[in-house]
């Protein structure tokens, strides 16, 4: 059975029209039993790629078109993972040419367990390799002589000869010429049928034999295993998480035995789920960025209930003063990964970046990609300008695009933009290849704020690029941690920036020292000005729906500025009234049993927390507060059956 090796997809950025699932579907419907990709000297969609396939009973066959210099001159070799371990090499030969290594010779080690294709028209008489080495031939090769066996070669980049416009529309767009300097896409790159391309290389035997041994036992098995990275190797982090943590709670003068007992609960949870090293490496973080001075954020969401995070200084909230609950931070009952977001000023976010990749290494950490796509209105602009159209066309048409529009929609909605597009027929064209390219990548971009780290050589487990602070991932976030890999955020905030420079400008221009982690939170002064709207600039509280709340309610407790947060959202915003009403005595408050009267009194009878949901859980229903947890995570996904 033929299999298709040599397809190019969106991936090989501008060259491509094949998306994943396009690709996947039609090779299903076309009788494909093992299908490739070979992208253009990267490896960006080989796991989603591989994923699909194998979902949709297809076998993948990784592999990468590897622009190599070879005696001089620069050849397009074709390599094919054999295995496990040519897949791994693959990773470690696409992050060495992502880096600016070409040379054959210099990446001749990572060629084991990979098969080398050499196109027939690169191939010279006396070329000698000592890799597993193929010639791939075209059907107007038959009869001539190579000293290597060959195999089928056939290049595929759209489905439909009439996509070569849509392909050469891309390369004027890369190459920033007009449509008619481009270059052309060949006829027939498209996905023929296994049959087709059998009867095509009919006449070259040797070669579909060869393809079909050497595909035939191909496969790949990832290694999805948490891999954490070590913190110290000359100290147990269960041992030094623990001394760090009792150090904490004696610091902070918490010595009742409800901490003692939590912190020892905690503890075991952590060291039972294996992220021990986390809290080590979170906790190194946020130290560093205070030695430097930096205003590191006081934790966000549901690492607000962990007292070992609040000892460490990781958070800086009590939980156990302020009911937050471990359990919906960590659950044995749900294994998912510990989620603290590390928020920092954006100007020193950079700096940050270098001391994660000289204190774990540079071949241990990195950022992750993400990949920038054509918009509707980057569509228009690009394809209706290499048609002739004027700036003034192009903004017409642009300015009736709306942020949530697409190319389809907008042209459905808005009879303007219609009669523009059908004002001429080569506007009519040009429309229709920019639908064609809208959401394909364009190129690559880096996430802002995921960072990946591991213990050992990250291209064990997936392909890098360099990038200007440290590597950056081949792969986006989700095939990151698909892989078992650890992301963490380091969210670069503006609002913090204008905290420390309001704070470095106090000291240096006044003398006022400002000890953030000491303010008052009932401070009546800072509550009178939450009651009367004036919260521009402070984060959740700068839009306009969420100061006429705060007019409204009149919070008069940092108890109901917390209020005021949840019912600015989908789904509390339904008893903003029942709540004002309530703390103004204007409608009873139903508290609905004693047993949960406790924990509904602070928000007037009105469940507006998710602890809440957790805590009735508990002693309402008698559910352990993990699978209470299991419960508020169905309700927060809508998930009626769960």
């Amino acid at each position: 059975m033929f299999a298709q090796l040599d397809t190019k997809s969106v991936y090989s950025f501008m060259d491509s029209v094949v998306d994943l699932p396009s690709y996947v579907k039609r090779a299903k419907e076309l009788g494909y039993q093992a299908l490739g990709l070979m992208d253009r000297d990267n490896l960006y969609a080989a796991y989603h790629f591989a994923q699909l396939a194998t979902k949709n009973g297809l076998r993948p066959l990784i592999g990468m078109e590897a622009n190599l210099v070879y005696e001089g001159r620069m050849i397009a070799f074709r390599l094919l993972a054999k295995n496990n371990q040519g897949y791994k090499n693959l990773m470690k030969l696409a992050t060495e040419l992502s880096s600016g290594q070409g040379e054959f010779t210099a990446l001749s080690n990572y060629l084991n367990e990979i098969a080398l294709i050499l196109p027939s028209e690169e191939w010279e008489p006396g070329m000698a390799f000592e890799s597993d080495v193929f010639i791939g031939v075209r059907p107007e090769d038959a009869g001539k002589e190579f000293d290597y066996p060959v195999l089928p070669l056939h290049t595929v980049r759209y489905f439909d000869n009439v996509d070569r416009s849509t392909i050469q529309m891309l390369h004027a767009i890369s190459q920033n010429v007009s449509l008619s300097e481009a270059s052309i896409c060949p006829m027939n790159q498209l996905l023929f049928s296994p049959q087709e391309m059998e009867s095509a290389f009919s006449d070259i035997p040797d070669a579909l034999n060869n393809l079909d041994q050497l595909v035939s036992d191909i496969t790949y098995q990832f290694d999805t295993e948490l891999k954490l990275p070590r913190f110290n190797r000359d100290m147990l982090a269960v041992d030094q998480l623990r001394q760090l943590a009792q150090d904490g709670l004696e610091t902070k003068e918490l010595t009742a035995s409800v901490y003692q007992e939590r912190l020892d609960k905690e503890l075991a949870v952590i060291h039972q789920m294996g992220f021990d090293d986390y809290f080590l490496i979170v906790w190194d973080l946020l130290r560093f960025g205070r030695s430097r001075g930096y205003y590191m954020g006081m934790g966000r969401g549901s690492a607000a209930g962990s007292l070992v995070a609040y000892a460490l200084d990781i958070t800086g909230i009590d939980p156990v003063k302020n009911d937050l609950l471990f359990e919906r931070f960590l659950n044995e009952e749900r294994y998912t990964m510990p989620d603290i977001d590390i928020d920092l000023p954006d100007i020193y976010r950079s700096e940050f970046l270098h001391y994660v990749r000289d204190r774990y290494g540079s071949m241990h950490s990195a950022q992750i990609v993400t990949f920038s796509t054509f918009g509707a209105k980057q569509a228009i602009r690009d394809v209706f300008k290499r048609f002739g159209a004027k700036e003034f066309e192009l903004s017409q048409l642009s300015k009736k695009i709306s942020f949530r529009d697409n190319l389809t929609s907008v042209y459905k909605k808005n009879m303007s933009f219609r009669q523009l597009i059908n004002q001429r027929p080569e506007f009519q064209r040009a429309f229709e290849i920019a639908k064609a390219i809208e959401g394909q990548p364009r190129q690559t971009s880096i996430h802002a704020a995921g960072i990946v780290m591991s213990d050992d050589d990250l291209t064990e487990h997936i392909p890098l690029k360099a990038g200007e602070d440290m590597m950056v991932t081949q792969y986006d976030a989700s095939a990151v941690e698909a892989n078992g890999l650890l992301k963490m955020d380091f969210l670069g905030l503006r609002n913090l920036t204008f905290v420390q420079k309001m704070k470095e400008k106090l000291e240096e221009e006044q003398g006022v020292v400002i000890d953030i982690k000491s303010i008052d939170l009932e401070d009546s002064q800072t509550l009178a000005l939450f009651a009367s709207g004036k919260t521009k600039g402070i984060f959740q509280f700068e839009q306009a729906g969420a100061i006429n709340l705060l007019k409204r309610i009149k919070p008069s407790q940092f108890e109901e500025v917390v209020a005021t947060t949840s019912l600015n959202r989908p789904g509390a915003s339904d008893y903003i009234d029942n709540f004002i009403a309530r703390k103004y005595g204007k409608e009873k408050v139903d508290l609905i049993d004693p047993v949960v009267a406790p924990i509904l009194e602070p928000t007037y009878g009105i469940m507006l927390y998710q602890e809440q949901v957790m805590q009735i859980a508990q002693v309402f229903a008698g559910f352990t507060l993990g699978k209470a947890d299991l419960l508020r995570r169905a309700m927060s996904k809508k998930d009626a059956n769960e």
